[in-house]
């Protein structure tokens, strides 16, 4: 289990890293590029759904369901992930942005 924590830890400090060198308009369109991704692979769950029920509904009758839906169910839980990672790209970027008037702020006084 730490092992998984620790890899968990290392690809966070790895995105807040990514996202310190970016400006921010670079990490609005992260999030809006790393959002579109998941549901991409939500669609792409529905269709994969689609064609396993299609394909295999003559062979199978209604076990394609079954098929179809644990076949999918890898794009659709897997989007998951994803927009964890957009939300923590979009929360990344408000303490940047908060931290970056902060130092604005105290250079002008």
């Amino acid at each position: 289990f730490k092992a998984c924590t620790d890899c968990h830890q290392r690809q966070y400090d790895k995105l807040k890293a990514k996202c310190s060198a970016m400006s921010h308009e670079e990490r609005l369109a992260l999030a809006k590029r790393t959002n579109a991704a998941a549901m991409g692979m939500i669609v792409a769950g529905f269709g994969c759904f689609g064609g396993l029920v299609g394909g295999l509904w003559h062979q199978m009758g209604a076990g394609a369901l079954g098929a179809g839906f644990g076949g999918a169910c890898g794009l659709w839980f897997g989007s998951c992930g994803v927009f964890e990672e957009a939300k923590l790209i979009l929360q990344f970027d408000k303490e940047l942005t908060a931290t970056a008037e902060a130092e604005e702020n105290e250079e002008a006084v």
